[in-house]
């Protein structure tokens, strides 16, 4: 499987933001995941404890990682854009995430994920994410990095 690359955004006037807006804006990520570009951009390249990451596949750009740590717990929340969806980069992505590949040094990761997002909710269900908890049409998974860690 390829090395992927992570480049973290760190300005809101990042130059790849048009084409970020554009997949946000497309149906197949819109249903699951939406943006205010005015004011998302700034929040995620602002915020302390808050990594936003353009992943890429040699140069293409292939996704985003949008990470938040509390604690030692990382909320996360990846979009692989459409054309790159079920190439395994899905996989690879949380992979990297579980061995802590950013250095951002947790004990746990937690997703939330529409109920309706049959794809995501079979992926982090083979990575081994457990289902805590339910929030409306969000289900909620975590993933221990190690067994003796209290989430």
């Amino acid at each position: 499987m390829s090395h992927l690359i992570y480049n973290r955004m760190l300005c809101e006037n990042d130059v790849d933001i048009p084409q970020l807006i554009s997949y946000f804006q497309m149906p197949e990520i819109s249903q699951y995941y939406s943006i205010d570009s005015k004011n998302y951009f700034p929040y995620v390249t602002n915020t302390a404890n808050v990594y936003f990451y353009k992943v890429y596949d040699k140069t293409e750009l292939i996704g985003i990682i949008h990470l938040e740590k509390q604690e030692a717990t990382l909320f996360m929340s990846i979009v692989v854009f459409p054309q790159f969806q079920r190439t395994g980069m899905g996989t690879k992505i949380v992979k990297d995430l579980q061995s802590d590949v950013l250095g951002l040094n947790y004990d746990c990761i937690e997703v939330s994920i529409d109920e309706k997002n049959a794809a995501s909710l079979r992926l982090f269900e083979k990575l081994g994410f457990l289902a805590v908890s339910r929030d409306d049409e969000l289900l909620n998974y975590i993933y221990k990095l190690n067994q003796h860690s209290s989430c």
